[in-house]
């Protein structure tokens, strides 16, 4: 990936996050300071099953981006996959990282250079 985010793929408000880290897991992510909505670095399973747990009890206003029934196959797959005794000792500590990169938009400039030169 060359360049940066420019801007939030939910509100296309230029970019401006507000990193925190996840007490479940350490995980990093970011939030919009627009509309509020997440822009993750990386989510692990646990960062989604808890989320999921604050959002049913009404402690967040987004829902995760994962479902329920996915979620629980992703821990299966994963749970699986540690099992697995044909690698010990590569994936003695496997753990499924999540990154969502769809509709952000990549460039070395703002939207308005490459506007410009196409325009």
């Amino acid at each position: 990936m060359l360049g940066f985010l420019n801007r939030c793929p939910h509100c296309g408000a230029e970019s401006s996050f507000v990193p925190e880290e996840m007490e479940c897991d350490k995980a990093l992510v970011l939030w919009c300071r627009h509309c509020g909505n997440f822009i993750n670095q990386t989510l692990t399973l646990e960062t989604i099953k808890r989320w999921w747990i604050r959002f049913e009890a009404g402690e967040e206003a987004i829902e995760p981006p994962i479902g329920k029934e996915d979620l629980k196959e992703l821990s299966r797959i994963q749970e699986r996959l540690g099992n697995s005794r044909r690698h010990e000792n590569i994936l003695e500590r496997f753990e499924i990282h999540l990154k969502d990169f769809t509709d952000y938009y990549y460039a070395e400039g703002t939207i308005e250079d490459e506007s410009k030169a196409k325009g």
